[in-house]
């Protein structure tokens, strides 16, 4: 790689880091977020980002009592530059998304593309983040 390209590298992971500067320093569970008066996250850059007590709630009927203590929130919807989707993963996460998209044939992870992730972002607005990737 030239040096040039190493400082373009450089470049874009930061830029990209500055678009990533929203996401919460730390996610909670939907357990602890269902407890709360006002159930929110703070983000890395400060920001209070707030959760809609409908949503809490309606993600809360889709996964068992059980998990509640183990779905973290935001849910994210991973954007990358290699990919024309965005990716989600783990079990809780594709069980919510699957159960919003109606669809029955999910796995460990997936990708959603531009209808289905409006679909998801429209449904679930204040519970799904983006986050962007660099690799």
């Amino acid at each position: 790689m030239t040096p040039t390209n190493e400082r373009a590298d450089r470049l874009l992971k930061k830029q990209i880091f500055s678009l990533n500067r929203h996401l919460p320093r730390q996610r909670k569970t939907l357990l602890e977020l269902l407890v709360e008066d006002k159930p929110h996250v703070v983000g890395g850059d400060g920001t209070r980002h707030r959760f809609k007590r409908d949503e809490l709630q309606r993600i809360a009927r889709i996964i068992p009592e059980k998990d509640h203590g183990r779905l973290k929130l935001p849910i994210y919807l991973e954007i990358e530059s290699q990919t024309s989707g965005s990716r989600v993963a783990g079990d809780l996460e594709i069980k919510v998304i699957c159960h919003i998209l109606e669809l029955e044939d999910c796995r460990r992870e997936m990708y959603i593309y531009r209808p289905d992730i409006k679909s998801i972002r429209k449904e679930l607005p204040t519970t799904t983040q983006y986050i962007f990737l660099v690799r």
